[in-house]
């Protein structure tokens, strides 16, 4: 039983009838870059979706914000090792698909991008690697906005800031 200050009324809550809380998530790795790295775990449906819609090198695809998150490009990359790339553009986000060391997105591309009001969330390293290039910092600086992530196939991320 819990008490509801805000209407002074016992509540009954079975939470054996609650399949997955929010803040509780999924406890099998199922879709967790980690998971996939360590024990091959396959990705969760909506990723597997995501991938399916990105088959090969330079695949893009227009997705909403709520529907797509950098943990998943992680989990992405961990299942294909192939660096992926997300940028924002009001609710909706586009998802580009790269290779082992890059994404087809250059300083050029990345000045037209941003005139549309485009934003750069971030992208994915193969591996554990964190460490922005040189290409990675060019695109950045093509940007208004002054970081972005990268997260690498483990699910960690590193914020990475524009040189001044």
């Amino acid at each position: 039983m819990t008490f509801s200050a805000e209407s002074s009324i016992l509540i009954n809550v079975d939470r054996n009838t609650i399949s997955s809380p929010i803040e509780q998530g999924r406890t099998d790795g199922v879709g967790e870059p980690w998971a996939i790295m360590r024990h091959g775990k396959p990705l969760d449906d909506r990723q597997q979706t995501l991938l399916d819609q990105l088959p090969e090198y330079d695949s893009r695809v227009e997705v909403d914000k709520s529907g797509v998150s950098m943990m998943d490009l992680a989990a992405l990359t961990a299942k294909t090792d192939v660096e992926y790339a997300m940028f924002t553009l009001g609710d909706k986000c586009l998802i580009v698909r790269g290779n082992e060391t890059k994404v087809n997105i250059d300083k050029i591309d990345a000045v037209k991008m941003n005139a549309q009001g485009y934003e750069w969330t971030g992208h994915t390293h193969v591996g554990r690697n964190l460490i922005p290039s040189v290409g990675d910092k060019d695109v950045l600086n093509a940007f208004r906005h002054n970081s972005s992530t990268i997260y690498n196939s483990y699910g960690e991320c590193f914020d990475f800031y524009k040189d001044v």
